[in-house]
């Protein structure tokens, strides 16, 4: 289940300047905002988008972010298991998802990132285990 990923999310409205939202960027120290209508996402915008698509290109900077987002993100629903995550992670070649409940509403993001984290996390409790387990039999 991926509710240990639902976390206050950033958004930003389509018709927001690329300007505020790279300030919201940077405020809220992340690399990528949700342009939702309704809480729906409807977009992405990464830091790298502002960069080449805004930046690059010599935009000005009241441009809406809806100029420059990857429309129709791929999101994944709030009950899915985290192979789910992982599987949707590698066949889509992104490495964050938004995370929606059933009507489609934002309730936070899945990253690449978490998911290793989180994986190491169990592995290396794992390890543990079974060194214990390990130094328990040459003692016996």
């Amino acid at each position: 289940m991926l509710n240990r990923f639902e976390r206050r999310t950033i958004e930003a409205a389509p018709h927001e300047p690329v300007r505020e939202v790279a300030r919201r960027m940077r405020d809220e120290h992340v690399g990528l905002v949700v342009v939702a209508v309704d809480h729906k996402p409807v977009g992405v915008v990464t830091d790298r988008d502002l960069a080449t698509r805004v930046v690059a290109s010599a935009l000005d900077a009241s441009t809406p972010v809806s100029a420059v987002m990857s429309p129709d993100p791929i999101s994944i629903v709030r009950d899915s298991s985290l192979d789910s995550a992982i599987a949707l992670l590698r066949k889509s070649g992104v490495r964050r998802i938004p995370i929606v409940d059933e009507q489609g509403r934002l309730t936070g993001l899945v990253s690449a990132d978490d998911l290793t984290v989180l994986l190491a996390d169990e592995l290396s409790e794992l390890a543990a285990g079974i060194e214990g387990n390990v130094e328990g039999a040459e003692l016996r």
